[in-house]
Order: structure tokens, then sequence, then C-alpha cells
């Protein structure tokens, strides 16, 4: 029995060594082909959002006759960049504005430091001047600015491979009959991508609209408090609210500092701090998860893994990406019998979500 077992063990040992060595191989290529991915998958995530838009519009008449599909791809890429080009001039002037700022707030820190020396005592208070004063804040801002054109490159690249996929829509849905000709194999392929784009489609819209009710918020927060750029910080909490977890408690914190250095009281502060973060909670606690239902059903722990996994290959695009990546895994090993052990890992309570009745017959278009 014993020789059994060790013959056993010796055929099972290549297997586990292959699958190691092919998921060693897959994290390098996820690494090593990061600025090829991150635009990719940012334009498939978009296209999905699109199709939506346009399977809608295409219901819309006008004078008796439907939008002409050509006509809303080319408007969906004009407001697309149009708003790109908006954001990007908003934070040009903002950029501008911060600079021209930048003088009050070194001495408002300076103020804040000889403040904290009777609170922390002197040594403290000279090892806090100390660091300051190593942060060179005209060569960080210059630094975000070269990321900011990176950031547009990237922007550019994503609408490049967006209105490529646009325009290979409709041939790709012809090929698909040719590359499975057997009805069962075409049908269950069919229930997997449109799975996955029902779902990424719900989360995305839905998150989209609670960033913006959060964004809006934010605003109306700051705004009349006199926070200096309130429209940059409402559009940073509008983004970070795509991050897990650390993004809302960002939004929060990081205009609350300013407002400790922008004025002299704490009452700015505080209205800020407990404005916002009354607001981060209510919606990701209470309006989001009305909105979500249960549908996506992912495990809380296998978020905040799968962040930290994707923010550390892939940075803060992987970290913007992580839920969504998370719901494809979630939805492709649901529908793989093979895989289903991992979909229930990543579940929050084991059932999985095999949306046949939705996606309907395979005929259905």
């Amino acid at each position: 029995m014993g020789e059994g077992r060790q013959e056993g063990l010796q055929r099972g040992a290549p297997g586990w060594f292959v699958a190691g060595v092919a998921l060693a191989i897959a994290l390098a290529v996820l690494w090593l082909a990061s600025a090829f991915l991150i635009p990719l998958v940012f334009a498939l995530f978009l296209f999905m959002l699109l199709t939506a838009l346009l399977d809608g519009l295409r219901n819309v008449r006008v004078l008796g006759r439907r939008v002409p599909s050509g006509l809303t791809h080319a408007l969906s890429l004009l407001l697309l960049f149009a708003g790109i080009g908006g954001l990007l001039a908003m934070l040009s002037n903002q950029v501008e504005l911060f600079s021209a700022a930048l003088p009050h707030y070194e001495t408002r820190l300076d103020a804040l430091v000889g403040e904290a020396a009777g609170w922390v005592g002197d040594d403290i208070a000279e090892s806090i001047d100390r660091a300051l004063d190593e942060i060179n804040i005209a060569a960080s801002l210059s630094g975000a600015l070269g990321s900011a054109g990176t950031i547009l490159t990237a922007f550019l690249l994503v609408g490049l491979y967006l209105a490529f996929l646009l325009a290979d829509r409709e041939a790709f849905a012809a090929k698909l009959p040719l590359l499975f000709p057997e009805q069962e194999a075409y049908h269950r392929f069919r229930v997997l991508i449109r799975s996955v784009s029902l779902s990424v489609r719900r989360y995305l819209w839905i998150k989209t609209l609670t960033s913006l009710m959060t964004g809006a918020v934010a605003y109306l927060v700051m705004k009349p408090v006199g926070l200096d750029f309130a429209e940059t910080w409402a559009l940073l909490a509008f983004f970070l609210n795509f991050i897990p977890s650390i993004g809302s408690v960002l939004g929060t914190v990081l205009p609350a500092i300013l407002a400790l250095v922008q004025f002299t009281s704490l009452s700015p502060f505080l209205i800020i701090l407990g404005g916002v973060g009354l607001a981060q909670i209510v919606i990701g606690n209470v309006i989001e998860p009305a909105l979500m239902g249960r549908r996506l059903n992912l495990s809380p722990f296998m978020i905040i893994l799968s962040l930290t996994f994707w923010a550390g290959l892939w940075g803060v695009s992987g970290a913007f990406l992580s839920v969504p990546i998370t719901v494809v895994m979630l939805i492709v090993c649901a529908q793989v019998p093979a895989w289903r052990p991992i979909a229930i890992l990543l579940s929050r309570d084991g059932r999985l979500p095999l949306w046949e009745d939705e996606v309907g017959p395979p005929d259905a278009s």
C-alpha cells in the first residue's frame, strides 16, 4: 500500500509542478507586460460600459428612424475624449493655483510645527521640521505633472483600443458561431461572455453612480467651508471611491489635512472630516449595498486580498481594476466545473452567479 501511495505521489507531482511553473510564468507576464495590458484591460471594461449605452441608443428613434450605429459609436468616443480633455484642463488650472498658494502652505506648516513643539517636545518638533525640509514640494509637483503626461498617453491608448473594439464588435459577433460549431459549446461561451458583461456593467454603473454621489457631497461640504481646490478634491473623491476601503479613507483624510494646514482654526478640519467621512460611510455601507444587492456576492476578505495583489502588481491602476478583475474571475470559475472551488472561495456565501436565465437562449440577440 505504501508503494502505491508513493507511485500516486510521483504521478501527481509533475501536475503540481507544471501548475506552479504556469502560475509563475503568468505572474511574470502580467508584471513585465503591464504597460501593454493595463490600457487594454481598461479599454475592455469601458467597452462593456459603452456597449450597454450603445444598445440603449439603438432603440432611440429620430424622425421614425433608428440612430445609425456608426454615429452612436462616434458620439460615444467624442464624449469620452471631451470628458478627458475637460478634466485635464481643470487639473492644469488647479496646478497653477496650487503653485501660487504654495508659499502660504509652507508658512502655515512652519507655524504648525512651532505649535506642535509645545505638545510633543522640541526634539520631535525638530525632527518633523527636518522631515518637511527634505520634502521638495516643487520637485514633487513636477513629478506629478510628468505622471499626468504619462496618464494622458495611457488615456489616448485606451481610447485607441476602444475605438477599434467598437469597430470590430459586429465582426467578432459573426465569428463566434464559426469558433464554436457545436451549439452547446456556443451557448456555454455566450453564457460566460454575457454573464461577465452583465455583472461588470452592473458593478461599474452602480460604482460610477455612488462615486458621483460621493464627489458631489464632498464638494458641497468643502466648498462652503472655503477649502482650496474643492473641485480637485471632489474629483479625487470620485476616483478614489473606485478603490475598495482604502480609497474612501484617502478621499476623506487628504482634504482634511489640507484644511488643517490652510486654516488657523480646527473647525474646517472637523467639518470636512466629519461631513465627508459620514457621507463615505452612508454611501459605502448603506446606499451602495442596497443598489448592488447580493448579485456580485464577493467575499470582503477576497476583495482586500485582490486589492493588495493587483495594487502590488500594477500599482494604482491595479487598485482601480482589482474588483472588476475579481468579478470576472468569480464568474469564469463558476462557469467551469473544474474551477468552481476557486469561485466558492471568492464568493461571500458559496452561492455562485450562474445567470443562464438572464442571458437567454442561444439565438437571443
